[in-house]
């Protein structure tokens, strides 16, 4: 099911292009026709409403390229890793979101910790880009690519409160229930494994 979703998903996208460059008025009625048929295919497969589904994918303004995540990675002096609690689903992961347009990847690091956990940092090095469809997410209407950031904790600020409801730092062994849309525990493992020395060059894909 999941590679379906993504195969229409692809389908849709490479449709929605063909409307930016397309002059012919046959091609751009035939990639109105193919975007449609995707999005009803969605709807039928994952019960999400045609509206909704149109809100998310149709962008109608150029070449569709992935949405971007961001997650901050920090660790304390004792070696645990932050975790934010989503509001959400009352599950956690680390700070982070999509990335604002303006703000480069090291600023949204600093910025989504100190909403997120009330904490300032100072973003350190890539860790990892990530493929979400290459790892196991939840499916999703969107194509993502998440950047991971390690980052120093610097201090100590005031979260906003909107997104999270808790913050605390755990360590490999103690991981708390984590938010799968968000980050998964292999994910976590591997950040595990960058913080002791394990892994060094950054992964991608």
């Amino acid at each position: 099911m999941k590679e379906i979703l993504e195969y229409i998903k692809r389908i849709q996208s490479t449709a929605e292009t063909g409307l930016h460059y397309s002059k012919n008025p046959f091609e751009l009625n035939r990639n109105i026709e193919i975007s449609n048929i995707c999005i009803e295919l969605l709807e039928r497969l994952t019960n999400i409403k045609t509206e909704e589904i149109k809100l998310h994918l149709e962008e109608r303004n150029g070449y569709r390229t992935p949405k971007v995540d961001i997650r901050a990675v920090v660790f304390n002096e004792d070696g645990k890793l932050l975790f934010v609690k989503e509001r959400i689903d009352g599950r956690w992961s680390l700070p982070g979101g999509w990335a604002d347009i303006g703000f480069s990847p090291s600023e949204m690091a600093v910025k989504e910790t100190r909403e997120e956990a009330g904490l300032i940092v100072e973003p350190k090095r890539l860790l990892a880009i990530m493929d979400k469809k290459c790892h196991p997410h939840p499916s999703d209407l969107y194509y993502i690519y998440k950047i991971f950031l390690e980052c120093e904790l610097k201090g100590e600020s005031e979260p906003d409160g909107m997104e999270t409801t808790d913050t605390g730092f755990f360590d490999r062994n103690n991981i708390p229930e984590l938010s799968g849309p968000r980050n998964t525990p292999d994910q976590i493992r591997m950040l595990f494994d960058f913080k002791e020395g394990v892994k060094t060059p950054p992964y991608f894909d």
